[in-house]
């Protein structure tokens, strides 16, 4: 009856035109971002200019088709600044005659048609083997209580497809992706209880939302470094006498789940959508196993830069922070800036960290001649911490205040789909906090 033509893929803000597609007796359109009018569309053609705000947000974009009485017989709604990669996977369910699921099997789809590199699948938290179809068997499962699907896909040069799904509990042998993950941190001393005593504690518009799952998965940093590997080498270690270079970086290790990857600071433009669009590249995984946080920041090259680009700084720390969300995963996205750092962003460093703090993504910054450079000082004035890494200590003390981000993180599942910065915690929650931006130094 009604579906959207104009598809935003990447992030965005001002006044754009969105187009509709609408078939049957449709009368009018009505258009509400966030539940607020936003447009109303008479006739054809089916465009309408939205106005998205100057500041980068995540939002609900509905359209609403009308018949002649005004009554509702169709919707479609895409979420905006909100993960969605330009690769998807679908999930599922296969049942037995008795109805209950034996399998999972995935289907894909990427902008530039070619097949995964690399398919992951998990069951809470276990990983399942995926065949050549693109299928797993399922282990049995209590489906009194509720179990989480994540599949996790990565297609070159660069993207990544993510889904997680529920069945079990009161959906059954049915699946729900009507999920929302939500970080928190834990305080000193605190633990997370089950999800069944969970009830009371997060809220949406004043109204409890019930808690499906909770879990201490995989983390993800994301980084954007502008000065180079050898760089950093040679600053963080001129002045010291120290030990060998695999004693230091053993110290920085994150946690056995961590996962690292870089975040490319130039952008290549993606035309598919009425409302153009721009890939980032993003490095292949990093795991504790391949190093530590120094091993990382040192290595030469992370990807595959073209050099005749002009960097965009916090544009690649707006998209980073995407992506660090898009997996729904612990999460955290490091900005490590070297001396005189050009950036012809469109976004400044103060609307970058508040649209962090909306999706609810910690952003350290990190500098590398301290604290007073023009780059330091402008994402200082934006109200954003910068910490000083200019000697190996101090690259340390660093790396412990992330580690320990890390490891104080955990994930709630909630049950329907929520706008990340209308969640908040309600009066039974204790020892916990919401994750909007990097604790307190």
């Amino acid at each position: 009856m009604i579906t959207f033509v104009t598809l935003i893929l990447g992030l965005i803000s001002g006044i754009y035109p969105i187009e509709v597609a609408v078939g049957g007796p449709v009368a009018a359109v009505e258009l509400t971002l966030d539940g607020a009018a936003a447009g109303r569309l008479a006739g054809p053609p089916w465009i309408a200019r939205v106005d998205l705000g100057s500041d980068l947000r995540p939002h609900e974009l509905v359209a609403r088709a009308l018949d002649a009485e005004g009554g509702e017989i169709g919707r479609a709604a895409q979420w905006l600044n909100l993960p969605r990669p330009p690769a998807e996977v679908g999930v599922v369910l296969e049942n037995d005659a008795k109805g209950v699921p034996q399998a999972a099997r995935l289907t894909w789809q990427s902008v530039n048609g070619v097949n995964p590199a690399s398919i992951g699948l998990t069951l809470d938290g276990q990983a399942l083997q995926v065949d050549g179809t693109g299928r797993a068997a399922l282990p049995p499962r209590d489906l009194k209580n509720l179990h989480v699907l994540s599949a996790e896909l990565w297609f070159p040069p660069g993207l990544m497809a993510h889904r997680d799904v529920a069945y079990g509990g009161e959906y059954g042998s049915e699946v729900s992706t009507e999920l929302t993950a939500v970080p928190v941190r834990i305080r000193p001393g605190a633990a997370l209880p089950a999800p069944a005593e969970l009830a009371g504690w997060f809220t949406a518009g004043g109204r409890p939302l019930p808690v499906a799952a909770t879990e201490n998965g995989t983390g993800k940093v994301i980084l954007v470094r502008v000065p180079t590997g050898q760089e950093i080498l040679g600053k963080v270690l001129s002045r010291s006498r120290l030990p060998a270079f695999p004693v230091i970086d053993s110290k920085m290790r994150l946690g056995p789940e961590d996962r690292v990857r870089f975040l490319s600071l130039a952008s290549s433009s993606f035309k598919t959508s009425r409302v153009p669009a721009e890939l980032f590249d993003l490095s292949t995984e990093l795991a504790p196993k391949d190093g530590g946080l120094l091993a990382f920041l040192t290595r030469s090259r992370m990807l595959k830069e073209d050099r005749g680009k002009e960097r965009r700084i916090a544009d690649a720390v707006a998209v980073a922070g995407l992506e660090a969300s898009a997996e729904n995963d612990r999460r955290a996205v490091v900005l490590v800036l070297g001396g005189e750092n050009k950036d012809i962003s469109r976004y400044d460093p103060a609307t970058v960290r508040r649209y962090l703090e909306s999706i609810r993504v910690p952003l350290f910054v990190w500098s590398l001649y301290g604290k007073d450079t023009p780059a330091a000082l402008a994402w200082a004035s934006s109200g954003q911490p910068v910490e000083d890494i200019s000697s190996i200590s101090r690259l340390e003390q660093a790396v412990d205040r992330l580690k320990a981000e890390m490891a104080d993180q955990r994930i709630v599942w909630l049950d329907g789909r929520h706008l990340p910065q209308a969640i908040a915690l309600g009066a039974a929650a204790k020892g916990v906090e919401l994750v909007a931006e990097a604790p307190a130094r």
